[in-house]
């Protein structure tokens, strides 16, 4: 699957500074994976083996899209791991639907425009009556979209026009699939019913035939085979989910939070992947002082992820220090580019 060849990335058609241009190359990435691994998805029948999943990784990767052309990048991150993480799902066939968030908004937030827990509320109750079968779609866009509105309506300063855009998404989604639960349930369809009616065909004569003999063989004898331990395939995580530390800094900046919560539960819903991630620094200071520094990034990732829920065995760490850079160190963004953790997946597959 991966030497398909990756389409052409879907891009965001607004003017940036300079600053937002790298922003924007950082976060292109994530939305070019997610596209790469919707692709791979379709071409192995994910679409027809999970159409909930498949369509769910669509509209996560058109929230990730929504929200870079916003300058969200953390955001939009979040959403393209969704999308990876959704694709993998269709093209395993997953029959199970995802879990749904309720609604916590933090306490000083204040009462917000949209009633976050009657759409919460109204989504369990077609989850309820069938409609991952008799609506997968239009369920899977219905819920990406409140995940979005959740997001967005978390932070401290909720974009209102976004909110709003997030909303109608959301409304038109849900409406869809309840009309077409309420079809299904009105007229008694398979996927409501889980029912085949199938004409009662008439039993035919019986005819006995005569047993043939077997012949008498020599046994053959095999040599039994000895199991192997399945080889360890390394691949970035759900690609380029990477997060930046200021200068000479190893604590997790708050606004990479989101991100790192993101990618506990893509470990949690998979146990067959173990992680490893290298911690990297700028060009400033000594080659010993910034491996060092590096690790200690590396480290503070990994006693986040652990605190999540994630067992310390299954977290590598590394720090590279002065070297792999991905950006000039001539600018303060390329330097801040190169101040990064990333994350590595080691995965054992399934015999």
């Amino acid at each position: 699957m991966k030497n398909i060849t990756i389409l052409k990335v879907l891009t965001v058609a607004i003017m940036f500074s300079a600053s937002a241009k790298q922003m924007d190359f950082r976060v292109s990435e994530g939305i070019a994976e997610s596209q790469r691994l919707i692709e791979v998805a379709y071409k192995a029948g994910g679409r027809e083996k999970s159409p909930y999943h498949f369509e769910k990784a669509r509209a996560y990767r058109d929230l990730s899209v929504l929200f870079a052309s916003e300058m969200e990048e953390v955001s939009s991150k979040i959403f393209a791991i969704k999308s990876m993480n959704s694709a993998s799902k269709s093209i395993e066939g997953s029959a199970e639907l995802d879990k749904l968030s309720e609604p916590e908004l933090p306490p000083n937030r204040g009462k917000p425009t949209i009633d976050l827990k009657a759409i919460y509320a109204n989504l369990q109750k077609i989850r309820e009556e069938k409609a991952f079968s008799c609506a997968p779609k239009e369920l899977a866009n219905a819920e990406a979209y409140y995940e979005g509105l959740f997001h967005e309506l978390s932070k401290e300063r909720p974009k209102a026009s976004l909110v709003q855009a997030l909303y109608d998404s959301f409304l038109s989604n849900y409406l869809l699939a309840k009309e077409k639960v309420e079809v299904a349930k009105r007229e008694s369809l398979v996927c409501y019913t889980g029912k085949v009616e199938l004409p009662v065909a008439q039993a035919e004569p019986k005819v006995e035939l005569p047993i043939a003999q077997a012949e008498p063989r020599e046994p053959v004898f095999r040599k039994p085979v000895e199991p192997q331990e399945p080889a360890k395939v390394e691949e970035p995580l759900m690609v380029r989910a990477r997060i930046h530390f200021d200068f000479n800094k190893a604590n997790i900046k708050k606004e990479y939070i989101p991100l790192l919560k993101e990618v506990a539960r893509v470990l949690k819903e998979n146990p067959n992947i173990n992680l490893r991630i290298e911690g990297y620094t700028d060009d400033i200071g000594t080659k010993a002082y910034n491996q060092k520094l590096a690790l200690k990034r590396a480290m503070a990732v990994k006693n986040f992820l652990v605190k999540e829920g994630i067992k310390p065995e299954r977290i590598q760490i590394v720090g590279f220090g002065k070297e792999r850079y991905i950006a000039e160190n001539t600018t303060t963004i390329g330097r801040l580019t190169n101040r990064r953790a990333e994350f590595i997946v080691i995965q054992v597959p399934t015999q």
